[in-house]
C-alpha cells in the first residue's frame, strides 16, 4: 500500500495505540457501515490482524443504497470479505414513535443481531467505529454498544474525527474527504413517526445532492416540506439544479422544498 507524507509524532504515536488496542484481540468483527471511520478501522485490523478480521454491513431501511453497495466495495479493496445481514428496523416500535431514545433501542436491536452473527461465525469481539469526538455529541446509542460490551478502539486511542480523516489520507483511502453520513432516521424530528416513505424520500432527496457532488449535506424532513442544509459554497449548485431536485422530490410526496440559509449544522434533529 502506497502511503502518503510521514505522519506527525503525535498522530504516529496515536495510531500505534490503535494497533496495540486491535492486537489485544486475536481475532475480531467489525460493525462496518464504509463510513469515514469504520473504514480507517478495517483497514488497520486487516493490517494487523490479516485474515481475522470479520466485517459485518447491517442493511436496512435506515442505510441509502449507495452507501451499502460503497461498503461492499470498500470491504473488498481492503481485502475482507463482509457479511451481510439484514435490519427490518420497521418492525421496532421503539424505532417508528422516534422518541428521544430512538437511538438507543435501535442501536441495540442492531448491535444484538451483529453480536449474534458474530458469535455464530466464530468471533467474540465486536468493534465498532466510535471516536472520541463522538463523546461531545448527543448519541444516546452509545449507551447500547457499552451494555453489549462493544469495543471502540478509536476512541480508546484517542482519535478525533480529523485524525480519522488525516489516517485515512495516510492510507489512501477513498474516504478521508467523505461528507459525514448517519442513519436516515436523524433527519426526521423527535416524536415524529418514521415511515417507510419518509426514509425513500430522504434517501432519494440525498442521493440527487450526492450527484451534484456536494461537500456536506442533509435533506430534513418537516412533515410534507423537506429543508435542505449544505455548506453555503454549494448553494450555487442547490439553485442551479433546483427544478430537477423539486421534479424528484414532489414525485414523493413532498410539497414544499427549502434551502437553510444558515447552511448545514450536525445534530439539528436530535432533542
Amino acid at each position: 500500500m502506497n502511503m502518503n507524507k510521514p505522519l506527525s509524532p503525535v498522530l504516529a504515536e496515536k495510531l500505534v495505540t490503535l494497533k496495540d488496542n486491535i492486537t489485544r484481540f486475536p481475532k475480531v468483527s467489525i460493525a462496518f457501515s464504509g463510513g469515514v471511520d469504520s473504514t480507517l478501522l478495517l483497514q488497520v485490523a486487516v493490517d494487523v490482524l490479516g485474515g481475522n478480521v470479520l466485517p459485518i454491513t447491517v442493511n436496512g431501511a435506515m442505510l441509502p443504497g449507495s452507501e451499502f453497495s460503497e461498503a461492499q466495495a470498500l470491504a473488498k479493496a481492503i481485502g475482507a470479505k463482509p457479511l451481510v445481514i439484514e435490519a427490518d428496523v420497521f418492525s421496532l416500535p421503539d424505532f417508528i414513535a422516534n422518541s428521544s431514545d430512538r437511538c438507543y433501542h435501535c442501536k441495540k436491536f442492531i448491535f444484538n443481531q451483529i453480536k449474534d452473527a458474530a458469535q455464530v461465525s466464530g468471533y467474540e469481539v465486536i468493534l465498532d467505529g466510535s471516536n472520541l469526538d463522538d463523546m461531545k455529541d448527543y448519541r444516546p446509542g452509545i449507551k447500547a454498544l457499552a451494555e453489549l460490551g462493544v469495543f471502540s478502539p478509536l476512541k480508546e486511542s484517542g482519535l478525533t474525527k480529523q485524525d480519522i480523516r488525516d489516517l485515512s489520507a495516510y492510507y489512501n483511502l477513498p474516504t478521508a474527504t467523505k461528507p459525514a453520513m448517519a442513519c436516515l432516521a436523524t433527519r426526521i424530528p423527535t416524536n415524529t413517526p418514521i415511515t417507510p416513505a419518509a426514509l425513500a424520500a430522504i434517501e432519494a432527496g440525498e442521493d440527487f445532492l450526492k450527484s451534484l457532488g456536494l461537500s456536506q449535506y442533509r435533506l430534513r424532513l418537516l412533515g410534507n416540506t423537506a429543508k435542505i442544509e449544505c455548506d453555503p459554497g454549494d448553494f450555487t449548485a442547490v439553485i442551479e439544479n433546483r427544478l430537477a431536485l423539486i421534479a424528484t422530490l414532489k414525485n414523493l410526496g413532498i410539497k414544499t422544498i427549502t434551502l437553510d440559509l444558515a447552511g448545514y449544522n450536525c445534530g439539528n434533529m436530535n432533542s
